[in-house]
């Protein structure tokens, strides 16, 4: 059996999980991108562009564009912010807000479609294995 380089693999399975994920968010003519930041707006209501950036460790650039999207498809919605008026606070509007117990089902399926076969054990160890390599990352970036 040829052994894979852990970041091929982890690369691998990323696209390939993002294929699925494309799936069951089409219909709602959403990306990856955007189904991750208006999940953070449902989370975060009010929150800025640069604080949507710092969370999901992404550029500012990258962040607008699926903003522009959202807003566009009716999903989020912004506004002035009243203490810094450069920037802006983003809302969900009620589309975007009914869009979140979807996001949620989607989620969940992806996660069985990954999970499928595996006991409640190996599915346990494999988050913890993948925290482990989140965490290393995170220190040589330190």
């Amino acid at each position: 059996m040829k052994t894979y380089p852990i970041d091929q693999l982890i690369d691998d399975i990323y696209r390939e999980k993002n294929k699925v994920l494309s799936l069951f968010l089409d219909k709602y003519s959403l990306g990856n991108g955007q189904f991750q930041i208006l999940n953070e707006i449902a989370w975060h209501d009010g929150i800025s562009q640069e604080g949507i950036a710092s969370i999901r460790k992404t550029d500012k650039s990258a962040i607008a564009k699926s903003i522009k999207g959202l807003i566009d498809k009716g999903y989020i919605f912004k506004e002035r912010n009243l203490e810094d008026k450069r920037a802006y606070c983003l809302h969900c509007t009620e589309k975007g807000r009914l869009m979140i117990p979807k996001i949620q089902n989607i989620v969940e399926s992806v996660d069985k479609i990954l999970l499928k076969d595996f006991s409640k054990e190996d599915a346990s160890q494999i988050r913890s294995l993948c925290l482990k390599l989140k965490a290393n990352i995170a220190t040589a970036l330190e």
